[in-house]
């Protein structure tokens, strides 16, 4: 079923302009009759039915709102040191699908690929725009937001204060299976870039309280890692179920 993100509470016959009332209209071709879902992005769904297109737009008839059901109780922060290339539209495109809270954009000792001041807003607002369109299409009750690029230090001190910080590094030892038998609602996951964290940053992590883990015998790709961890997040804390 077709879904569209809006700014404030829908009700009676509402009309859908702007990009998502064009998608709706022009892309999708949706007629009278069929049913569209609308979100405020706090978590609660409208659902409606389609009383006209009227080609650059939709006019919809609204009913009483519920809320929505694809939230997962763990909130997780993803938190990627960049890597090389269209890498990290991958890695928010895949975790807003399986339930990430936020995808953070990070900036480490190893990391090849660096963003300038000129270009950074660009490419968050690209990977907002990835990660509206994710939501969208998965059922989201959110959009999970793309923070502002920061250091690996500030999203460690973050982390520590917020919830529990996963460290994956090719010299850990722990299961993120044990891990995840420990409480804790707020996760944040760290994962390097293409070369893997630096020594120095796998200690600074530790001495700030980050648990230092691994996710198994097989390398991973750095794209790869972030989306095995948070499916296996999911998996354990219920994210997956009905």
């Amino acid at each position: 079923m077709p879904r569209f993100f809006v700014d404030a509470p829908p009700e009676g016959s509402y009309f859908l302009d702007g990009e998502a009332g064009r998608h709706g209209a022009k892309a999708l071709r949706l007629r009278p009759g069929e049913a569209v879902t609308l979100c405020d992005g706090q978590g609660t769904d409208w659902p409606c039915r389609v009383e006209e297109n009227t080609g650059e737009g939709l006019l919809l008839q609204v009913r009483p709102p519920q809320p929505n059901q694809s939230e997962p109780r763990t909130r997780v922060t993803v938190c990627q040191c960049l890597p090389k290339g269209d890498k990290l539209e991958t890695v928010v495109q895949k975790a807003v699908e399986l339930g990430a809270a936020a995808v953070w954009p990070l900036e480490s000792a190893r990391c090849v690929a660096r963003w300038d001041k000129n270009s950074a807003g660009k490419k968050l607002a690209r990977l907002q725009k990835i990660a509206l369109e994710a939501a969208m299409q998965s059922g989201r009750g959110i959009v999970p937001p793309v923070l502002p690029l920061a250091s690996l230090k500030d999203a460690l001190e973050a982390a520590a204060r917020e919830g529990r910080a996963l460290f994956f590094y090719e010299k850990g030892r722990a299961s993120l299976k044990a891990a995840l038998r420990a409480g804790g609602e707020r996760l944040f996951l760290f994962v390097g870039p293409e070369g893997g964290f630096a020594e120095e940053e796998a200690a600074l992590a530790e001495s700030l309280g980050a648990e230092i883990l691994t996710l198994g015998p097989r390398v991973l790709r750095t794209e790869t890692a972030p989306l095995a961890a948070l499916a296996a997040v999911m998996y354990e804390r219920g994210g997956m179920e009905l």
